[in-house]
């Protein structure tokens, strides 16, 4: 086995024996769920082992990285804490969560209190990730993100096409009037965003609301802010919650000069909304 050789489950013990000669392979439970690019271990009783797969190590740099520096920031949640990673991105070790992820259900048992709690601390957090001037030791791990705004904008009106062309059940009118009127809003802004900023990537920190935090910077990029409440809304409504409510509150607490959020927000769902229909026309068609 050498540093080029491909990572699955079958093979990542014989891995990390050859290269993390620290590690105590009788301490590691392999997580089964899917984690993107990494497979994740609970290493003990306080830790999370990361081994990414091939292609996202440069990513696992990146997100120790990232959650390093905002461990030393005052923000109202909190961050794994890298505890050390191999300077090649072979694995990495943090500390884990003494929580849990949030659920719909969770969601819908808050009282008015603890929804003003939690949008609060979320507002807050996005604030500073989206204005922050984050170092320039942080920066280079970041990279600019190519699916820019023009760029979606382009590619929903190719799917449109494609969907005209190949579908009569679908009526796409209404998206291309809707894309037609939010178009001039469309003007990029370049930050760091979370780029996965969904429900499960929240958690409780020992069971309180008041107490979050946030994880996995693995898809961290130079984006346009509108993305991280976009993604947030399609997971609200994948999971069956209403997000206009949810993302208003959030929104107060967030701060932005940017006039056209809301609009950006609306056709990152729109856009979703097209994707999916796109994929479903593609599936039939295969079928």
């Amino acid at each position: 086995m050498n540093e080029m050789t491909r990572i699955k489950q079958k093979n990542v013990y014989r891995f990390l024996r050859r290269f993390a000669k620290n590690i105590s392979l009788d301490d590691l439970e392999l997580l089964p769920r899917r984690y993107g690019g990494s497979i994740v271990f609970f290493y003990g009783e306080d830790r999370i082992l990361k081994v990414p797969k091939n292609g996202h190590r440069a990513a696992l740099l990146k997100e120790t990285k990232l959650s390093e520096y905002l461990n030393t920031q005052q923000l109202p949640v909190t961050f794994p804490t890298p505890l050390w990673v191999h300077d090649k991105g072979f694995y990495a070790v943090f500390s884990r969560i003494d929580g849990r992820e949030f659920t719909a259900e969770a969601l819908e048992r808050f009282t008015p209190n603890e929804m003003e709690s939690f949008t609060r601390s979320l507002g807050a957090f996005l604030s500073f990730l989206h204005d922050h001037k984050f170092p320039d030791d942080v920066m280079q791990h970041i990279p600019h993100a190519t699916d820019d705004l023009l760029a979606q904008l382009k590619s929903a009106k190719r799917k449109i096409k494609f969907i005209k062309e190949h579908s009569t059940e679908v009526d796409t009118m209404r998206w291309e009037e809707k894309l037609e009127s939010l178009q001039d809003s469309l003007d990029q802004v370049w930050v760091v965003t979370h780029c996965d900023f969904s429900l499960n990537h929240v958690f409780s920190v020992q069971g309180s609301v008041k107490r979050l935090a946030v994880i996995d910077f693995a898809d961290a990029h130079l984006h346009d802010p509108s993305v991280d409440f976009s993604e947030l809304a399609i997971d609200l409504s994948e999971e069956g919650l209403v997000p206009d409510n949810i993302l208003e509150m959030i929104l107060k607490h967030y701060q932005t000069s940017d006039r056209t959020i809301a609009k950006k927000i609306e056709f990152g769902r729109l856009t979703f909304e097209i994707r999916r229909a796109y994929q479903q026309v593609r599936n039939s068609r295969k079928s």
